[in-house]
């Protein structure tokens, strides 16, 4: 792989996007289309947030205990703050009227006034005590669902996933390295609850909490509705220095993606073919190929690290200048008399409690782009057309043969493979095909399976036409010895039984004798269960 990011030339933008694109072709050369824009980007978030259908009863239990837990503690914990200080280092009397607090913590403040300072910071004590132990436990019930949930939306796709992949055309499949496949399946589709998680967890606790927050101080600070409006601007000044970024990170977490998935490729070539390496004498050149692309997939990785730390700290920078305006206008406030350093407290925890999900709702949409990018791949996949049951029609047991009348293949890339072949091969006998490597043996007995279809003439199995066989009965009755042996990590004679999972021990032992391997397995110390 000669990739010039790995390389210590020059850098520039026009050779980095370069390369991106090179890498993307060595990753797959059936899912080409990686570069997406904002409104296929949304796509892909609404066909994520679409999987929900299938889980939306634990769903709804996750979400509805995530807002209950934040509004409860959105709504009481920063007041323990105020009557704390006030009430229990500064000594000031609680009032009567509750004034100052909000009209739900009005039975509280009653149930308080009067008491001293040792009790109130005793209830204060009790009170925290147990909304802890609320908190973990609440959180931990919460935690079990939502795991639950993701695990069985990452297997319902994970599945789904494998089974597109199996069912591409073997012209698909030729041009779809192993590596690739694997990366989607393991890594991929784990970014789709990621997206979940943003749009409707992050975005729900956010709006939840920013609710809960303003209607809480204006119900307590009717004079001071410039906290709010503080709170409120640090959204479209997040939104504005952050969303140019967008694109780029999802450009360069294809990228790493694609790096990641050529590396698993080499990875999976490297070991699939050690014998060869070894008899070659060519294991400084694996070692070094093997070397070359970890170390561009490391690269990759920090670059889409770099970027994405580029935007948080421009969106921190930004929430520095915002909470320092805040404070100085807190601390004038606090100066003149009219809020009492118990207040301050409270504002500002409550200005915390605001921003925090101010920001993180403008910075929704640029933390959507990583799992998008990822999730890109996963929809690539499940929606490449597979391979088509153009046949309606059962084939009985085959008694006579198969026949090729004047047939010819064309690839899709426009090369041919055959033309005008003519034969018949009768029940029972032995027909080989001889020609140099190229000459089209391996693509013409694809065609008798249907793995490829006939470009031209008529290919027939006891005078029924291929093309017009469902897929399942006519593979049910071909079998193919390949040219590399194929085995499972089973035992022997799982590895015979498949394809045939009702075969007795007797119909395993039959067919190892017609080809001569049953006295061999015999001989095993484990036999048929080696």
């Amino acid at each position: 792989m000669s990739d010039r990011f790995t390389d210590d030339s020059k850098f520039s933008l026009e050779q980095l996007r370069e390369d991106e694109l090179d890498l993307d072709k060595k990753a797959s050369l059936v899912d080409t289309e990686t570069d997406i824009d904002y409104k296929q980007t949304a796509g892909l978030i609404w066909r994520c947030l679409y999987l929900l259908r299938f889980y939306w009863q634990r769903f709804a239990v996750v979400l509805s205990m995530e807002w209950i837990m934040t509004a409860v503690g959105t709504a009481i914990f920063p007041w323990a703050g105020k009557v704390l200080v006030d009430h229990v280092v500064l000594g000031e009397p609680l009032p009567e009227d509750g004034k100052g607090y909000p009209a739900f913590l009005l039975p509280v403040i009653e149930f308080l006034v009067g008491q001293s300072a040792l009790a109130i910071l005793s209830w204060l004590a009790v009170w925290t005590v147990v909304g802890i132990a609320i908190k973990v436990v609440w959180g931990y019930v919460h935690d079990l669902i939502e795991a639950r949930m993701q695990h069985s939306l990452l297997h319902m796709v994970r599945s789904r996933l494998f089974e597109s992949m199996r069912l591409l055309p073997i012209t698909q499949l030729d041009n779809q390295p192993i590596g690739d496949s694997i990366f989607r399946a393991m890594h991929d589709v784990s970014a789709l609850p990621s997206v979940v998680r943003l749009v409707v967890q992050v975005a729900g606790w956010s709006l939840v909490t920013f609710i809960v927050a303003v209607l809480t101080m204006l119900s307590a600070y009717p004079d001071s509705p410039l906290v709010v409006l503080l709170a409120v601007g640090a959204m479209p000044v997040f939104v504005l220095v952050t969303a140019p970024f967008s694109r780029m990170i999802r450009r360069r977490t294809q990228a790493m993606v694609a790096a990641g998935t050529v590396f698993v490729s080499t990875t999976e070539e490297g070991m699939d073919n050690i014998q060869a390496v070894q008899s070659l004498g060519a294991n400084e050149i694996e070692k070094e190929r093997f070397a070359r692309t970890s170390a561009n997939s490391f690269r990759r990785e920090r670059y889409v690290i770099l970027a994405n730390n580029l935007v948080v700290k421009l969106g921190e920078t930004t929430g520095q200048f915002l909470f320092w305006a805040f404070m100085l206008y807190v601390l004038g406030k606090i100066i003149v008399g009219e809020l009492t350093p118990g207040d301050y407290v409270v504002i500002l925890g409550y200005f915390r409690a605001m921003s925090d999900p101010a920001g993180a709702l403008a910075w929704l949409w640029i933390g959507l782009q990583e799992p998008t990018a990822r999730g890109r791949r996963v929809f690539a996949m499940l929606d490449m057309e597979q391979e088509r049951e153009v046949g309606d029609q059962l084939l009985p047991t085959v008694t006579e043969g198969v026949a090729f009348q004047n047939v010819g293949f064309v690839y899709p890339d426009g090369r041919r493979a055959l033309t005008d072949v003519s034969f018949e091969a009768k029940l029972g006998e032995i027909v080989a095909l001889a020609g140099p490597t190229g000459a089209g043996k391996t693509t013409l007995a694809y065609l008798i399976p249907r793995y490829h279809i006939a470009s031209e003439g008529q290919i027939s199995i006891d005078g029924h036409d291929v093309k017009d066989l469902t897929i399942d009965s006519l593979r049910g009755q071909i079998t193919y010895v390949f040219q590399e042996t194929e085995t499972l990590a089973e035992s022997i004679a799982d590895n015979i039984r498949y394809g045939k999972s009702d075969a007795t021990i007797e119909d395993i032992e039959r067919v190892a004798r017609v080809v001569g391997i049953h006295d061999f397995i015999s001989e095993l110390p484990d036999g048929y269960d080696t």
